[in-house]
This record gives structure tokens, C-alpha cells and sequence, in this order.
């Protein structure tokens, strides 16, 4: 900020380039959040979503439709049954590590070895 500041001052930037400039290091700074504040957040949303099974097995209707809308941005029904969800996207990545850990651990208990006998030779 202080390079551009200077070269405003000393004429080898216009007023206009100097506050486009300006602007554009302050949206990089802003979206540089501090990894600390980033990992207490995840800290928070992680702590909310490991008790989500019991605040649905408590609460009511209504609590439970503000609880889907925290949750997720689209969800899919068809024949009343969920077929599809579309979480907030600050939620996206436990919801994308809890399904690569659930496909990781369907690929481990698949059979293995025998469980496709082949024709003898």
C-alpha cells in the first residue's frame, strides 16, 4: 500500500490507477483471513456438526426445517426419500472429507481375493 501511495504522490501513477490499485490489494488482504481465525471456524463448524444427530432427535419441526436450511443450500426428494443435498459452502469440505471416508472405508470391506472365482484353467 505504501509503494502505490508513493508513486500517487510522486506523479507516476493517475488518482484513478492509484485507487483500482488500492482496491484491488485491499480485496486480497480482506480474503487473506488469518489461518488461526480459519481454523478456530472450522474448530466451531465441526463441534456443530458432530452434534447434529441429537439436536434433530430433539427438536421440533420447525427447529429441524431452520436446521436443514443451515445445513444445506438444495436438498433433492423424490418419493419423499432425500436423493440428493447441496450443503452451504462453508459446510462443502466436511461434507466432501466424511464422503471420500465413507467410499475409503466401502473399498476396504469389499471381499477381495476368492470373491470372483475365475474359470479353471
Amino acid at each position: 500500500m505504501e509503494r502505490i501511495k508513493n508513486l500517487y504522490k510522486w506523479g507516476d501513477i493517475s488518482e484513478e490507477d492509484y485507487r483500482m490499485e488500492r482496491e484491488a490489494i485491499q480485496r486480497e488482504l480482506k480474503a487473506l483471513a488469518p489461518i488461526e481465525s480459519r481454523a478456530r471456524n472450522l474448530d466451531r463448524l465441526a463441534e456443530f456438526l458432530a452434534s447434529v444427530a441429537e439436536a434433530w432427535e430433539v427438536a421440533t419441526g420447525e427447529q429441524r426445517n431452520k436446521l436443514v436450511h443451515t445445513l444445506f443450500r438444495e436438498v433433492w426428494l423424490k418419493d419423499k426419500q432425500v436423493v440428493a443435498i447441496k450443503p452451504q459452502p462453508e459446510l462443502e469440505p466436511f461434507f466432501r472429507l466424511n464422503y471420500e471416508e465413507f467410499v475409503n472405508r466401502s473399498l476396504k470391506m469389499r471381499p477381495r481375493g476368492d470373491s470372483n472365482p475365475r474359470s479353471p484353467p
